[in-house]
């Protein structure tokens, strides 16, 4: 992403930009947003242009307060919905007009007034006044705002592997986030919001900030767990129209956000049945539409992403949908969808997790009784602002739900290989990423240094909190061990769907396959990556190693064992020799008895 997009160039065949008022407007379809909320000379001013149509010659214009005409360069969204976004760094005092115009069609336009300087936001009553009321609506215009400030948030290039941590420190950079203040009550300063999300908190950490800077309704619902034969179920929606904690609108904000919503939400929330009126979200169209940023993907495990970004195919690349999550550790990564990272329910489970929106909740008055209520299905289903609500994503089991989003991500077939070599980079990213969570035990290790981690009992190694919520990996394990057969199975799609695929001239697909399933391990061995051993050296292993120490992986989550072991390192060999630390024998009893779990790929659902 162009990090500052502040340059403008002084236009030579300016558009018509409006001289009257009364000309200059914008819709629910072609919306034009500013930030701050009040503009000011020593402030970057966001202008930020959400829209229902691509316009793709369409740029962004202005009238500076001295009549000069300019075009403000612009970042663009992958689409859909559409959006442009353009800065300014300090920006002269007086009234602007931004147009978003194709020649000399407009297609919205705006009018700013800057301030030399702008007071603060005033304070609430604790007890009597709301965290926050809300004056916008969630309707076209702010849900597609919603999307492309997601997008535009997490906007990093192709080749990259970004990490954050926690989320605070992504919205404390201004050249990211385009709401950076928006208040102008520093509140995404180092003296600001501090909010550490793990992967259930998260989407509704990012909903929630949106909706208070904003001033749009924002509600969720306290929710029973699920099990394997019961579906999660909701209470009673718990609103932005809450008392107020304090007379600061940051520290009242950050105590709802963190304590009423981070401590009632958790990984059943999104898992509540598809046609559950009482949830928080609701299931959407497998449709470039509706998977929108800032739709979520709630797997049947309890971990939960959010779709961020669209990458087009091209004649040489296949496509990617990325999705961002958060870690126990409130370590906040990206992610690309394929069947390794996105675990779809198996078809004797109880549907429900999968691809989901947020449910719109509105402000609705009457009388003195102000409340936020939620919108039912059949008015999702209806409304045009929405429309998008659908189940068939459980209609005909797992395989036909990944091909569907591989026919979606990728609508034109390409060389079996192309695709083998993009499901291994997935891999490796994977890999890689583990790295990172296993030096983060040793960090642990090396502060207590006589300390053991204590371990859960049963199926609370995925599910606790302490330590080894933050350190172990049994969920990340899992994950990757069903990457691994991801990789290894791949081969045997060109049997099974041959039409995905460009096999050469007299190549049958079982000869396809076959040729696949031999370049395996050499494409994998060509995937590096290293990790530290127990006396500081570096150890460089492959993916290739990974794929071949699979078994060893299913035993490799507890951080009390050295980081040899934890990457499966055999006993006796040159690698292992470093080992310094080994598991309780009671562990390893304990995960003896549970590693069915890892060798049938299948953890218990909760």
């Amino acid at each position: 992403m162009n990090m500052m997009l502040s340059m403008v160039v002084l236009l030579i065949h300016a558009p018509p930009i409006p001289e009257s008022k009364k000309e200059c407007h914008d819709s629910l379809d072609v919306a034009i947003f500013t930030s701050p909320r009040r503009a000011q000379t020593r402030q970057t001013l966001s202008v930020i242009i959400a829209s229902e149509h691509p316009f793709p010659q369409a740029t962004v214009s202005a009238r500076k307060p001295d009549g000069t005409i300019i075009e403000v360069p612009s970042w663009r969204s992958s689409g859909e919905p559409y959006g442009w976004v353009a800065r300014l760094d300090s920006p002269d005092h007086g009234r602007w007009r931004f147009v978003l115009a194709s020649g000399n069609e407009i297609h919205a336009c705006q009018t700013v007034y800057v301030r030399k300087r702008t007071g603060r936001a005033a304070k609430v009553t604790p007890e009597e006044d709301p965290v926050w009321d809300s004056r916008l609506r969630w309707e076209r215009d702010t849900e597609n705002l919603f999307s492309i400030w997601v997008e535009y948030l997490f906007d990093v290039p192709v080749e990259e592997e970004p990490t954050w941590r926690p989320l605070h420190v992504v919205l404390r950079q201004p050249e990211r986030n385009f709401l950076h203040n928006h208040w102008n009550l520093r509140e995404d300063t180092k003296k600001g919001l501090r909010l550490r999300p793990d992967c259930a908190d998260f989407p509704y950490f990012l909903r929630g900030y949106f909706a208070w800077k904003w001033r749009l309704p924002f509600a969720f619902r306290p929710c029973r767990r699920g099990t394997s034969r019961r579906a999660p179920t909701c209470g009673d929606l718990v609103t932005n129209l809450l008392p107020a904690t304090t007379d600061l609108r940051v520290t009242s904000f950050e105590h709802f956000i963190r304590r009423e919503c981070g401590g009632r939400v958790h990984s059943s929330s999104g898992r509540t049945l598809p046609n559950a009126e009482k949830s928080d979200y609701y299931p959407v169209e497998l449709t470039r539409r509706a998977l929108r940023p800032g739709t979520i993907f709630a797997d049947p495990y309890g971990h939960v992403l959010v779709i961020t970004k669209w990458v087009q195919q091209t004649d040489e690349r296949p496509g990617i949908l990325f999705a961002v999550d958060a870690q126990p550790d409130a370590t906040i990564g990206r992610r690309r969808f394929w069947r390794g990272s996105f675990l779809f329910a198996e078809k004797d489970a109880i549907p429900g997790a999968g691809f989901k929106r947020f449910r719109p909740v509105y402000r609705r008055r009457r009388g003195d009784d102000l409340s936020i209520r939620a919108y039912s299905n059949s008015w999702i289903t209806k409304n045009e602002n929405y429309g998008d609500f659908s189940t068939a994503q459980w209609d005909a089991g797992p395989d036909a739900f990944y091909e569907r989003m591989d026919a979606l991500i990728n609508p034109k077939p390409m060389p079996p290989k192309v695709f083998f070599r993009a499901a291994l980079d997935a891999l490796t990213e994977q890999v890689r990423r583990r790295v990172k969570s296993v030096d983060a035990g040793e960090q642990w290790k090396e502060k207590y240094p006589n300390r053991v981690m204590k371990m859960p009992e049963g199926a609370a190694i995925f599910q606790t909190s302490g330590p080894w919520e933050d350190f172990a990996t049994p969920s990340r394990d899992l994950r990757l061990l069903i990457a691994i057969q991801t990789v290894i199975d791949y081969p045997k799609r060109v049997v099974q769907f041959p039409n995905r695929f460009i096999i050469p001239a007299g190549e049958s697909p079982e000869a396809a396959r076959d040729r696949l399933t031999g370049e395996l391990m050499a494409e994998a061995a060509q995937r590096t990556f290293m990790y530290t051993r127990s006396d500081g050296t570096q150890q460089t292993l492959t993916v290739a190693d990974i794929i071949n120490r699979r078994t060893a992986l299913e035993m490799a989550y507890n951080p009390n064992d050295c980081p040899e072991t934890r990457w499966g390192a055999a006993l006796g060999s040159i690698e292992f020799a470093t080992c310094k630390t080994r598991r309780p024998q009671e562990h390893t009893d304990a995960m003896t008895s549970y590693r069915t779990w890892f060798q049938n790929r299948r953890r218990p659902v909760r």
